[in-house]
């Protein structure tokens, strides 16, 4: 979360003056633009009771697609029929060891009107999470004496979840899903360019993600991974719809991220902090990022997201990929 941060904070926006910004007001957050994808292993009930289902009407009134992880606190039915008319629901899968069971999955959202699915492939362990270890002490220290404190690390990862599957390739888990389901198909956790290129080869779609910085250490934040896919292999960025997430937390991410070529940004701990108010308060959190994506947009001197590419962008990390000094070309001229 830091790194990503930290990152979103270096890059430099820069903007073009005189440009007509007469229509930003009619731009939408719409799913092309803005997912609220969760990583969140224990789902949005450790914010409110209410979890995933506020979460979807929230989104619905915004036409905001959601993205819903499969260890949800929610049935697919619920959040089927709490999301909106038009609105339009993904899921997000973690294979199981016994691959009948997601398959069954899977099979259930397609025919609950589910449009889309995630392959998660960045957590076959848990990683090691310190806070989450530290909360179990202290709650367990309210009714249980320390004894134990020494184990606790050893105890294993504090969120339970089924074995995963262990022995998939790209061929494999491609060919599976595929077997199940023609709609789109994005896998979760890319984290090079060179598996990004794989997505395209296999014709899915990257989902850029480190797990909000909570699965592997030191692992490169999915900003890390989009300009090293703009270096290497920008074909991706054309071909398929790249997803980012991590460290997103205010429009000016957003805009960023579109800029730099993402076709869909994804926010969870943002909403999550949000969803403490319930479904208001992430009302209110969309309302504020979309402000917040039309005041970047205009000062920037952009009337759409179609026009956002990375000449509005200046990163030195760019820079040094692309042994440029600056990144001015592809802007109108005066």
């Amino acid at each position: 979360m830091k790194m990503s941060s930290s990152e979103n904070s270096l890059q430099k926006s820069i903007p073009s003056l005189l440009r007509s910004v007469v229509n930003i007001h009619d731009f939408e957050l719409s799913a092309s633009q803005i997912l609220p994808a969760r990583s969140f292993a224990c789902g949005g009930k450790l914010a409110h009771s209410s979890g995933d289902l506020a979460l979807t009407k929230a989104a619905g009134k915004h036409g905001i697609l959601h993205w819903v992880p499969n260890n949800t606190g929610c049935s697919q039915e619920q959040l089927a029929d709490a999301r909106a008319d038009t609105q339009t629901l993904y899921w997000q899968i973690y294979a199981l060891e016994d691959l009948s069971v997601t398959e069954k999955e899977i099979k259930q959202a397609i025919s609950l009107g589910y449009r889309g699915f995630a392959l998660t492939v960045d957590a076959t362990r848990v990683g090691k999470r310190e806070r989450d270890v530290r909360l179990i002490i202290r709650e367990q220290e309210l009714s249980e004496n320390e004894e134990g404190e020494d184990n606790a690390f050893a105890s294993g990862p504090t969120v339970s979840r089924s074995h995963l599957f262990p022995d998939f390739d790209w061929m494999s888990a491609v060919s599976w899903l595929r077997k199940i389901t023609d709609l789109p198909i994005a896998i979760k956790g890319i984290q090079s360019w060179e598996d990004a290129a794989l997505c395209m080869k296999y014709g899915v779609h990257p989902w850029l993600s480190n797990h909000g910085g909570r699965q592997l250490e030191g692992a490169p934040s999915a900003v890390d991974t989009l300009l090293a896919i703009h270096a290497h292999c920008p074909e991706v960025l054309r071909r398929c719809d790249v997803i980012v997430d991590g460290g997103i937390s205010r429009g000016s991410d957003i805009v960023k991220a579109l800029a730099l070529g993402a076709k869909g940004v994804g926010l969870g701990r943002a909403f999550l902090y949000a969803l403490a108010l319930g479904e208001p308060g992430v009302d209110k959190a969309i309302r504020i990022l979309k402000n917040e994506v039309e005041t970047t947009m205009a000062l920037l001197g952009v009337a759409s997201v179609d026009s956002l590419n990375p000449s509005y962008e200046f990163d030195w990390q760019i820079s040094a990929f692309s042994n440029q000094n600056t990144l001015s070309r592809g802007r109108s001229n005066l």
